[in-house]
């Protein structure tokens, strides 16, 4: 299908959903991807819907669809094209190396209370050199819109891998390896984070006080299916919960309801299931002029295996603690 922008935005339905497996999900409340369009040689059109109710991305304490929620849309639809229209195998796996992201209106996310959060994702994905022959350098930069709104832009790059390498590389990487034993740790509150649900919170404190990750491989989003590591969109939710516990304690967020309004990520290294797996946080800003900004880095085995800087915002009508439900 082809045509220009107009056209084909016309062609793009959202009465179905794609099949779970070309999203890399089993559950399918979990898929987002309604359809797909070509626009000229490389570029393509995405239509997206996150339904309302979903125990993730609903468990928040203001009247605006999560952000998040986009950018995981985003991700799918990078699946989801590669698989339709670039000849990318059904079971490659990829390594995100770099992620930024930036929330261009945060009007678009309000949330009216009668209807889904649906866009359209506009993808533009390149690709490089093998470099070693056993992966391929990839990178791709995308907008979502909200009714014809920009509502976000994302950039970002990795790599993919033909199945047998991945599985080579992999094996080699954790036999290298022993397991470490993790100190007990206990969940945050969720009042801490801006949610409701425990079972959404992805930080505890460990009995040195240390802000670790909780990897809960039961939890029916992050982990959908089985992973051999632990997965991305859950490492971006650690980045913005350690964001916001860091920039309440060091009083430049008046609430923990904020909004992550720019996002730069690198990601170092594979984050294993069977060794703890630390955070810290520095915070600087003016809760005057409602800047801040929080750096994020993930350590475990003793090596920093992820960073990332987050700015945040009040969302309107928070300040003050008068919340907007």
């Amino acid at each position: 299908m082809t045509g220009n922008l107009s056209e084909v935005h016309g062609t793009l339905g959202f009465e179905q959903l794609v099949p779970a497996a070309l999203a890399h999900r089993r559950g399918l409340a979990e898929v987002y991807v309604a359809d797909t369009a070509v626009v000229g040689s490389s570029e393509f059109l995405v239509a997206v819907q996150i339904p309302r109710a979903h125990s993730l991305w609903f468990d928040r304490l203001v009247a605006y669809h999560d952000p998040f929620s986009a950018l995981e849309a985003v991700r799918q639809a990078l699946l989801v094209v590669g698989q339709r229209h670039l000849g990318v195998p059904a079971d490659a796996p990829a390594s995100l190396q770099r992620m930024s992201f930036a929330v261009e209106d945060l009007s678009a996310f309000r949330d009216g209370e009668r209807e889904p959060l649906e866009g359209i994702v506009r993808l533009r994905p390149g690709a490089g050199g093998t470099g070693r022959g056993y992966y391929h350098d990839v990178c791709f930069d995308a907008t979502f819109t909200v009714h014809g709104a920009v509502a976000m832009t994302v950039r970002g790059s990795g790599i993919t891998f033909p199945r047998e390498a991945y599985d080579e590389f992999r094996e080699l990487q954790q036999g290298k390896r022993a397991p470490a034993a993790a100190r007990p740790a206990r969940r945050l509150p969720p009042e801490l984070v801006g949610r409701r649900d425990p079972r959404n919170v992805v930080l505890a404190r460990n009995t040195a006080q240390e802000l670790v990750v909780v990897v809960d491989r039961a939890h029916p989003s992050f982990f959908d299916h089985q992973y051999d590591h632990v997965p991305g969109p859950l490492l971006l939710e650690v980045f913005r919960q350690a964001a916001v516990v860091a920039a309440t304690a060091a009083g430049l967020l008046e609430t923990p309801v904020a909004a992550v309004i720019d996002v730069e990520a690198q990601f170092t290294g594979f984050a294993e299931f069977d060794a703890e797996i630390t955070c810290t946080t520095a915070a600087v800003g003016d809760i005057e002029l409602d800047e801040i900004t929080v750096e994020v880095a993930l350590h475990q085995y003793g090596n920093r295996i992820a960073l990332a800087h987050v700015e945040l915002a009040h969302y309107p009508g928070t300040r003050e603690g008068n919340e907007n439900t």
